[in-house]
């Protein structure tokens, strides 16, 4: 899948992190985790603010890409919040927001 925008990867290993501040797209994500089920969350405008996506991953030991048919928007930032118990690490394809 081809994009004419510079998309960015952000890495993030804490349970609740700021991705990405300001208008951000999100292209996709990958995760990798242990044999427990869990979710990933990004939201739009931080812990309070709207869930924008959730992806579920299953109770088997993974590391998945997953791409969106299209570029969510986040209006505000981008926040991830998981549990590193079921999720190791996540990585934010994005465009957008403070990107330098």
């Amino acid at each position: 899948m081809g994009y004419k925008v510079d998309i960015q990867a952000t890495n993030v290993t804490t349970e609740t992190s700021t991705v990405q501040s300001g208008r951000t797209r999100v292209y996709g994500i990958h995760y990798s985790g242990p044999a427990a089920a869990g979710t990933i969350t990004l939201k739009d405008g931080g812990s309070g603010g709207d869930t924008k996506i959730v992806v579920n991953k299953a109770a088997v030991a993974e590391s998945r890409t997953v791409n969106f048919p299209g570029p969510i928007l986040f209006k505000t930032d981008v926040y991830s919040a998981f549990t590193t118990e079921q999720v190791t690490a996540i990585t934010v394809f994005h465009s957008g927001g403070n990107n330098t």
